[in-house]
């Protein structure tokens, strides 16, 4: 829980130093390093990541659920070594990995869920 709540904080510290106030309350992504900010973002993605992937020891999915459950897990790790890197084609490549396991995971998620929903229509009958 801890981690999530840090994870938390430290995204909503990233949009903080996005957003341009009027003076005294002025965040601007130009008075923090850029660095400094992926640095931020990747620690909040390890760290619900690892979260997430605690969290399966306690939750216990089955197997298949486990598995989508990893699967996205692994987006949000990759998503944070990723803003670790200087921009070049290694690091665009794997931002598209991590594209393509929110959109396996998503899918996934709607394909089970509709499903489910037509197994419930047909019992409901």
């Amino acid at each position: 829980m801890l981690l999530v709540l840090v994870a938390v904080i430290g995204m909503v510290g990233v949009l903080a130093a996005d957003v341009t106030l009027p003076m005294p309350l002025r965040f601007a992504a130009s008075n923090f390093p850029s660095s400094a900010a992926s640095v931020v973002s990747a620690v909040s993605l390890f760290l619900i990541g690892a979260s997430f992937l605690m969290a399966q020891a306690i939750l216990r999915p089955r197997p298949v659920e486990l598995l989508k459950n990893v699967l996205l897990a692994a987006a949000f790790l990759l998503w944070g070594v990723v803003q670790l890197m200087e921009q070049n084609a290694l690091s665009k490549k794997l931002g598209d990995v991590v594209i393509a396991l929110y959109v396996v995971d998503l899918a996934w998620m709607i394909l089970s869920g509709v499903n489910f929903a037509g197994r419930s229509g047909q019992n409901g009958s």
